[in-house]
């Protein structure tokens, strides 16, 4: 397996922590996301293109259906990887 960078791995726990509220609707709605491929299955993650706009584009899907709870999920999980970024790596919707 490859290993996962630090976008891959913070669109899985973003997936994961989604998943723990809402149950299997999670990995549907991030499946929709483009620039991202999962195989849930093996809990595998990987983001193609600009993985700033992919990560953001992860965000404002589950946004889009359970509203701005769902942002401050994925604002908390990037803000416990924040050594691990850049402030110009992390979407302004997560900072």
């Amino acid at each position: 397996m490859i290993k996962e960078d630090i976008f891959s791995q913070l669109v899985k726990k973003i997936i994961q922590e989604q998943e723990s509220i809402i149950g299997p609707l999670a990995i549907e709605q991030a499946k929709k996301v483009p620039g991202l491929k999962i195989n849930w299955i093996n809990h595998e993650v990987f983001v193609e293109g600009d993985k700033k706009s992919t990560l953001e584009g992860l965000a404002k899907q589950y946004e889009s259906i359970f509203g701005q709870a769902s942002i401050e999920v994925c604002k908390e999980i990037v803000h416990s990887m924040i050594n691990k970024l850049s402030k110009n790596e992390i979407p302004g919707l997560l900072q």
